[in-house]
């Protein structure tokens, strides 16, 4: 399988260790978008911000552009922020590989369209045609990098992907678990998840302890439930899924660059501030995009009194 990774951050530079580790007869190649990160890893095989004493194996080809490459490519990873996703594709539909495996890693949702990757690519390639795919996890960089056991669910809209995108990343210590159904959904639950967690780490920050931030937790998961009923809502979505349901609970509870952002925030009351610090950083939270995109559609809607409280309370406590 001829792989391609689009861009190179914390977490899948991780996965490049991985998976060139496991698929070692094969070469993977990768672009990096940043010029100076790519000469980086070219001539040391190492990231310049992230796990400096890693150095990735010789069998990862990084290149200076993708054009020729492309045609070739059966599995392309987006490792994306959401908004470049349909820019990038645009650039390079034409060359796409027929039957090309689409693998999405972006956590949120276009703020542009106000939909999901998966509803984008039916726009955007309905004459090309494609195998679509996400791969979840509820992991953190660290852990992959570190070689702990760690779990993932692929998830297709046909079964026919399965066994090879199985093959390609499973060892003893990444497990992969299949989930076939409507990709939108865990696109969905990747984004609100996101916005969940605020409300937990504003109670956290409240200075309440662990029952009482489970109390809240519980009282919003209904309203959570009503956001996917509007947004739009299958029942073939279950909360027992590892990946939506454990992935939550990892959200709202461990370290991470979305809990970075919300206790800078915390910290500094400046939201530019806080943006600024983050991108300097090199570091990308979704939840603010997320929530950003979310309160364009349910801004003064009654069922949703806590979203909306997020918002205004919490961003932007200023505004009338």
């Amino acid at each position: 399988m001829k792989t391609l990774i689009i861009w190179v951050g914390a977490f899948w530079f991780a996965m490049l260790n991985h998976i060139s580790k496991k698929n070692k007869d094969d070469t993977i190649y990768a672009y990096e978008r940043n010029d100076f990160v790519s000469w980086y890893l070219k001539n040391f095989r190492k990231h310049p911000y992230f796990f400096e004493w890693v150095k990735l194996p010789e069998n990862i080809e990084f290149l200076d552009e993708v054009n020729d490459i492309i045609p070739s490519i059966d599995l392309l990873i987006l490792s994306l922020p959401c908004q470049t996703v349909l820019p990038f594709l645009k650039e390079v539909k034409e060359d796409l590989k027929p039957w090309v495996t689409i693998l999405n890693l972006a956590k949120w949702i276009n703020n542009t369209t106000l939909n999901t990757i998966w509803d984008d690519l039916k726009d955007l390639l309905k004459w090309v045609s494609y195998n679509y795919t996400c791969l979840s996890w509820w992991m953190i960089a660290s852990d992959v990098v570190n070689w702990n056991i760690i779990w993932a669910t692929i998830w297709v809209e046909s079964e026919v992907l399965w066994e090879s995108l199985k093959e390609y990343f499973e060892t003893p210590i990444f497990k992969v678990a299949l989930y076939t159904g409507r990709v939108k959904n865990i696109e969905l639950a990747w984004a609100l998840k996101n916005v969940f967690a605020i409300f937990s780490w504003y109670h956290e920050w409240l200075g309440m302890w662990s029952s009482s931030i489970w109390y809240f937790f519980c009282e919003y998961y209904t309203e959570y439930k009503r956001l996917f009923t509007l947004l739009w809502w299958n029942n073939d979505i279950k909360f027992n899924r590892y990946a939506i349901w454990w992935d939550l609970i990892a959200t709202c509870f461990w370290n991470s660059r979305n809990r970075y952002l919300w206790r800078l925030l915390w910290e500094w009351k400046n939201l530019e501030e806080v943006l600024e610090t983050m991108k300097n950083e090199k570091k990308i939270a979704e939840w603010y995009e997320t929530l950003k995109w979310l309160y364009k559609i349910i801004e003064w809607k009654p069922e949703f009194p806590i979203t909306n409280e997020l918002w205004k309370k919490i961003l932007y406590p200023n505004e009338k």
